[in-house]
Protein backbone atom coordinates (compact mmCIF):
# COMPACT_ATOMS: atom_id res chain seq x y z
CA UNK A 1 0.00 0.00 0.00
CA UNK A 2 2.96 2.42 0.85
CA UNK A 3 4.54 1.76 -2.22
CA UNK A 4 1.88 2.38 -4.38
CA UNK A 5 0.86 6.11 -2.67
CA UNK A 6 4.56 6.58 -3.27
CA UNK A 7 4.31 6.08 -7.16
CA UNK A 8 2.36 9.15 -8.10
CA UNK A 9 5.03 11.50 -5.82
CA UNK A 10 7.52 9.41 -7.83
CA UNK A 11 6.01 10.49 -11.33
CA UNK A 12 5.73 14.07 -10.26
CA UNK A 13 9.42 14.36 -9.02
CA UNK A 14 10.34 12.96 -12.39
CA UNK A 15 8.55 15.37 -14.79
CA UNK A 16 9.31 18.25 -12.92
CA UNK A 17 13.09 17.41 -13.28
CA UNK A 18 12.14 16.83 -16.97
CA UNK A 19 10.92 20.23 -16.88
CA UNK A 20 13.35 22.53 -15.13
CA UNK A 21 16.30 20.25 -17.42
CA UNK A 22 14.23 21.34 -20.54
CA UNK A 23 14.33 24.87 -19.27
CA UNK A 24 17.60 25.06 -17.99
CA UNK A 25 18.47 23.84 -21.70
CA UNK A 26 16.11 25.94 -23.75
CA UNK A 27 17.59 28.82 -21.55
CA UNK A 28 21.45 28.13 -22.53
CA UNK A 29 20.00 27.70 -26.26
CA UNK A 30 20.84 24.15 -26.56
CA UNK A 31 17.04 23.47 -27.17
CA UNK A 32 14.87 25.36 -29.26
CA UNK A 33 11.15 25.37 -27.56
CA UNK A 34 8.01 26.70 -30.20
CA UNK A 35 7.00 30.32 -29.29
CA UNK A 36 2.98 28.95 -28.62
CA UNK A 37 4.84 26.85 -26.06
CA UNK A 38 6.75 30.10 -24.43
CA UNK A 39 3.66 32.08 -24.16
CA UNK A 40 1.11 29.50 -22.71
CA UNK A 41 3.80 29.08 -19.96
CA UNK A 42 4.10 32.69 -19.75
CA UNK A 43 0.34 32.99 -19.50
CA UNK A 44 0.40 30.35 -16.66
CA UNK A 45 3.02 32.30 -14.83
CA UNK A 46 1.43 35.59 -14.85
CA UNK A 47 -1.41 33.60 -12.54
CA UNK A 48 1.24 33.24 -10.02
CA UNK A 49 2.75 36.91 -10.85
CA UNK A 50 -0.63 38.74 -10.31
CA UNK A 51 -0.40 42.68 -9.93
CA UNK A 52 -0.41 43.31 -6.14
CA UNK A 53 -1.78 46.17 -4.24
CA UNK A 54 0.33 48.94 -5.62
CA UNK A 55 0.91 52.75 -3.75
CA UNK A 56 -0.13 54.46 -7.36
CA UNK A 57 -2.00 52.51 -9.96
CA UNK A 58 -3.90 53.53 -13.23
CA UNK A 59 -7.24 52.04 -13.95
CA UNK A 60 -5.46 50.44 -17.11
CA UNK A 61 -7.73 47.37 -18.65
CA UNK A 62 -6.13 44.34 -20.51
CA UNK A 63 -6.19 43.73 -24.25
CA UNK A 64 -4.70 40.67 -25.44
CA UNK A 65 -2.97 41.37 -28.53
CA UNK A 66 -5.12 40.45 -31.80
CA UNK A 67 -1.40 39.38 -34.17
CA UNK A 68 1.11 37.12 -33.36
CA UNK A 69 4.06 40.22 -33.67
CA UNK A 70 1.37 43.19 -32.60
CA UNK A 71 2.25 43.60 -28.88
CA UNK A 72 3.40 47.24 -29.94
CA UNK A 73 -0.05 48.33 -31.15
CA UNK A 74 -1.98 46.14 -28.04
CA UNK A 75 0.18 48.05 -26.24
CA UNK A 76 -0.39 51.76 -27.18
CA UNK A 77 -4.01 50.84 -27.33
CA UNK A 78 -3.79 49.64 -23.50
CA UNK A 79 -2.20 52.96 -22.59
CA UNK A 80 -4.83 55.25 -24.68
CA UNK A 81 -7.72 53.32 -23.35
CA UNK A 82 -6.22 54.53 -20.09
CA UNK A 83 -6.71 58.25 -20.93
CA UNK A 84 -9.97 57.65 -22.04
CA UNK A 85 -9.33 56.82 -25.90
CA UNK A 86 -11.13 53.56 -26.80
CA UNK A 87 -9.60 52.71 -30.68
CA UNK A 88 -9.07 49.59 -32.33
CA UNK A 89 -5.54 47.81 -33.21
CA UNK A 90 -6.96 47.74 -36.67
CA UNK A 91 -7.08 51.56 -36.74
CA UNK A 92 -4.02 51.96 -34.97
CA UNK A 93 -1.97 49.73 -37.50
CA UNK A 94 -3.86 51.64 -40.18
CA UNK A 95 -1.67 54.49 -39.30
CA UNK A 96 1.55 52.87 -38.45
CA UNK A 97 4.63 53.02 -40.60
CA UNK A 98 5.97 49.69 -42.29
CA UNK A 99 9.33 48.67 -43.51
CA UNK A 100 9.09 46.85 -46.43
CA UNK A 101 13.02 45.74 -46.84
CA UNK A 102 13.46 42.06 -47.61
CA UNK A 103 15.55 39.85 -45.44
CA UNK A 104 18.25 38.26 -46.45
CA UNK A 105 22.30 38.59 -47.13
CA UNK A 106 22.02 40.35 -43.40
CA UNK A 107 20.05 43.13 -44.39
CA UNK A 108 15.80 43.89 -42.84
CA UNK A 109 14.36 46.58 -41.94
CA UNK A 110 14.76 49.48 -39.20
CA UNK A 111 12.35 48.96 -36.53
CA UNK A 112 13.11 52.59 -35.77
CA UNK A 113 11.56 53.63 -39.37
CA UNK A 114 8.85 51.35 -39.44
CA UNK A 115 7.21 48.10 -38.11
CA UNK A 116 9.82 45.09 -39.90
CA UNK A 117 8.40 42.00 -41.23
CA UNK A 118 4.98 40.44 -41.25
CA UNK A 119 2.77 41.04 -37.96
CA UNK A 120 1.23 37.64 -38.16
CA UNK A 121 4.67 35.75 -38.48
CA UNK A 122 7.45 34.38 -36.30
CA UNK A 123 9.54 36.21 -34.16
CA UNK A 124 13.45 36.32 -36.29
CA UNK A 125 12.37 34.20 -39.13
CA UNK A 126 9.72 36.24 -41.62
CA UNK A 127 8.72 39.00 -38.39
CA UNK A 128 10.08 41.73 -36.11
CA UNK A 129 8.48 44.43 -34.46
CA UNK A 130 8.87 48.16 -33.90
CA UNK A 131 10.67 50.62 -31.73
CA UNK A 132 9.19 53.44 -30.14
CA UNK A 133 9.47 56.62 -32.58
CA UNK A 134 6.98 55.22 -34.73
CA UNK A 135 4.15 53.79 -32.39
CA UNK A 136 4.93 57.89 -30.55
CA UNK A 137 3.85 58.83 -34.06
CA UNK A 138 0.71 57.06 -33.89
CA UNK A 139 -0.22 57.86 -30.64
CA UNK A 140 0.18 61.52 -31.22
CA UNK A 141 -3.15 61.22 -33.38
CA UNK A 142 -5.06 61.01 -30.55
CA UNK A 143 -2.69 62.25 -27.23
CA UNK A 144 0.17 63.82 -26.57
CA UNK A 145 2.76 60.81 -26.80
CA UNK A 146 6.35 61.11 -26.31
CA UNK A 147 8.86 59.14 -26.67
CA UNK A 148 11.55 57.90 -23.34
CA UNK A 149 15.34 57.73 -23.94
CA UNK A 150 17.76 56.02 -21.66
CA UNK A 151 15.14 56.19 -19.27
CA UNK A 152 15.24 55.12 -15.23
CA UNK A 153 12.69 53.83 -13.06
CA UNK A 154 12.21 57.22 -11.28
CA UNK A 155 11.00 58.78 -14.45
CA UNK A 156 8.46 55.86 -15.06
CA UNK A 157 7.27 56.61 -11.51
CA UNK A 158 6.88 60.46 -11.89
CA UNK A 159 4.89 59.98 -15.27
CA UNK A 160 2.76 57.46 -13.46
CA UNK A 161 1.77 59.62 -10.83
CA UNK A 162 0.94 61.96 -13.22
CA UNK A 163 -1.89 59.81 -14.71
CA UNK A 164 0.26 59.20 -17.70
CA UNK A 165 0.64 54.84 -18.60
CA UNK A 166 4.18 54.27 -19.84
CA UNK A 167 4.97 51.56 -22.44
CA UNK A 168 8.53 50.23 -22.10
CA UNK A 169 10.41 47.76 -24.68
CA UNK A 170 11.96 44.48 -23.50
CA UNK A 171 11.61 41.13 -25.00
CA UNK A 172 10.06 37.91 -23.48
CA UNK A 173 12.08 34.40 -23.30
CA UNK A 174 16.35 34.13 -23.09
CA UNK A 175 17.11 38.05 -24.57
CA UNK A 176 19.49 36.93 -27.15
CA UNK A 177 20.85 39.63 -28.92
CA UNK A 178 20.59 39.94 -32.78
CA UNK A 179 21.76 42.21 -35.54
CA UNK A 180 21.60 43.44 -38.89
CA UNK A 181 21.82 46.49 -41.31
CA UNK A 182 19.20 48.47 -42.94
CA UNK A 183 18.61 49.26 -46.15
CA UNK A 184 20.47 52.76 -45.58
CA UNK A 185 23.33 50.79 -44.17
CA UNK A 186 22.46 51.53 -40.44
CA UNK A 187 23.69 48.77 -37.57
CA UNK A 188 20.21 47.58 -35.79
CA UNK A 189 20.48 46.09 -32.74
CA UNK A 190 17.59 43.38 -32.10
CA UNK A 191 16.78 41.13 -29.41
CA UNK A 192 15.00 37.59 -29.64
CA UNK A 193 11.32 37.79 -28.03
CA UNK A 194 11.16 41.69 -28.58
CA UNK A 195 8.26 42.77 -26.72
CA UNK A 196 6.26 45.80 -25.00
CA UNK A 197 4.42 46.08 -22.00
CA UNK A 198 2.56 48.98 -20.00
CA UNK A 199 3.71 49.91 -17.02
CA UNK A 200 0.42 50.90 -14.88
CA UNK A 201 1.40 51.59 -10.86
CA UNK A 202 4.26 51.33 -8.93
CA UNK A 203 5.21 51.37 -5.21
CA UNK A 204 7.19 53.13 -3.44
CA UNK A 205 8.79 57.13 -3.93
CA UNK A 206 8.93 58.49 -7.10
CA UNK A 207 12.49 58.98 -6.48
CA UNK A 208 12.80 55.34 -5.16
CA UNK A 209 10.64 53.01 -6.23
CA UNK A 210 10.54 49.81 -5.47
CA UNK A 211 8.10 47.75 -7.34
CA UNK A 212 5.67 47.80 -10.42
CA UNK A 213 2.58 46.48 -11.85
CA UNK A 214 2.61 45.96 -15.64
CA UNK A 215 -0.12 44.50 -18.08
CA UNK A 216 1.48 42.28 -20.69
CA UNK A 217 -0.65 41.75 -23.80
CA UNK A 218 0.04 38.30 -24.03
CA UNK A 219 0.39 37.27 -20.01
CA UNK A 220 -1.83 39.28 -19.04
CA UNK A 221 -0.83 41.53 -15.39
CA UNK A 222 1.61 40.93 -13.59
CA UNK A 223 3.85 42.70 -10.94
CA UNK A 224 7.84 43.34 -11.14
CA UNK A 225 10.52 44.52 -8.87
CA UNK A 226 12.33 47.90 -9.89
CA UNK A 227 15.48 45.91 -10.49
CA UNK A 228 13.81 43.22 -12.82
CA UNK A 229 12.29 46.23 -14.94
CA UNK A 230 15.44 47.93 -15.31
CA UNK A 231 17.33 44.47 -16.27
CA UNK A 232 14.48 43.35 -19.29
CA UNK A 233 13.98 47.37 -20.27
CA UNK A 234 17.48 47.45 -20.75
CA UNK A 235 17.71 45.38 -23.57
CA UNK A 236 16.70 47.74 -25.83
CA UNK A 237 18.45 50.52 -24.47
CA UNK A 238 15.61 51.81 -21.50
CA UNK A 239 13.43 53.27 -24.73
CA UNK A 240 9.65 53.93 -24.02
CA UNK A 241 6.55 55.94 -24.97
CA UNK A 242 4.24 57.63 -22.00
CA UNK A 243 1.13 58.84 -23.47
CA UNK A 244 -0.56 62.10 -22.03
CA UNK A 245 -4.25 62.22 -20.99
CA UNK A 246 -3.99 65.63 -23.11
CA UNK A 247 -3.65 66.42 -26.48
CA UNK A 248 -0.23 68.28 -27.66
CA UNK A 249 -1.42 70.03 -31.02
CA UNK A 250 -4.63 71.90 -31.37
CA UNK A 251 -6.31 74.14 -33.90
CA UNK A 252 -9.72 75.97 -33.70
CA UNK A 253 -12.15 75.18 -36.02
CA UNK A 254 -11.75 77.38 -39.14
CA UNK A 255 -8.75 78.73 -37.92
CA UNK A 256 -5.43 77.93 -38.91
CA UNK A 257 -3.47 78.99 -36.04
CA UNK A 258 -1.79 76.08 -34.30
CA UNK A 259 -1.23 75.95 -30.45
CA UNK A 260 0.97 73.32 -28.54
CA UNK A 261 -0.56 72.32 -25.09
CA UNK A 262 1.25 72.64 -22.03
CA UNK A 263 2.37 69.00 -20.43
CA UNK A 264 0.09 69.70 -17.46
CA UNK A 265 -3.04 70.02 -20.16
CA UNK A 266 -3.45 73.74 -18.49
CA UNK A 267 -1.91 76.19 -20.79
CA UNK A 268 -1.86 76.93 -24.60
CA UNK A 269 0.71 78.71 -26.43
CA UNK A 270 1.18 79.87 -30.09
CA UNK A 271 3.25 78.03 -32.25
CA UNK A 272 4.74 81.03 -34.59
CA UNK A 273 5.95 78.99 -37.73
CA UNK A 274 5.67 75.73 -39.23
CA UNK A 275 9.63 75.52 -38.69
CA UNK A 276 8.96 75.72 -35.03
CA UNK A 277 6.54 73.44 -35.22
CA UNK A 278 8.28 70.85 -37.29
CA UNK A 279 11.55 71.30 -34.92
CA UNK A 280 9.33 70.58 -31.92
CA UNK A 281 7.97 67.10 -33.10
CA UNK A 282 4.55 68.18 -35.05
CA UNK A 283 3.12 67.05 -38.10
CA UNK A 284 -0.01 67.32 -39.70
CA UNK A 285 -1.75 64.32 -38.49
CA UNK A 286 -1.22 64.97 -34.86
CA UNK A 287 -3.20 67.94 -35.05
CA UNK A 288 -6.26 68.22 -33.55
CA UNK A 289 -9.68 70.57 -34.52
CA UNK A 290 -11.55 71.43 -31.62
CA UNK A 291 -14.06 74.62 -30.74
CA UNK A 292 -13.09 77.66 -30.47
CA UNK A 293 -15.22 77.49 -26.58
CA UNK A 294 -12.72 74.36 -25.81
CA UNK A 295 -9.97 76.52 -27.06
CA UNK A 296 -10.60 79.58 -24.85
CA UNK A 297 -11.14 77.00 -21.69
CA UNK A 298 -6.66 76.71 -22.02
CA UNK A 299 -5.02 79.85 -20.40
CA UNK A 300 -3.03 81.39 -22.90
CA UNK A 301 1.15 81.00 -22.18
CA UNK A 302 3.98 82.80 -24.23
CA UNK A 303 4.20 81.72 -27.54
CA UNK A 304 6.57 79.70 -28.98
CA UNK A 305 9.09 80.59 -31.60
CA UNK A 306 11.57 78.03 -32.62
Amino acid sequence: MLGIQKKPLLVVLIVAVVVIFGVFLWWHGVLTVPGLVVRSIGRVASVVHVRGTMDVQLPTVLHRQEHSLSCEIASLKMALQTVGVDVSESELIASLSFDRTPKGGGVWGDPNKGFVGNIDGKMLVDGYGVYWDPIASVGSKYRRTEVIRNGSVSDIASHISAGRPVIVWGNYGRGKMYSWLSSSGVRIGAVNGEHTRVVTGFSGSVDNPTHFSLIDPIYGPMTWSASKLMANWGLLGNNGVVVYPSVRWVRAVGDGKVWEISTDGTKRHWVRSWSAFVNRGGSKSAIQSISSRELSEYTVGGDIVK
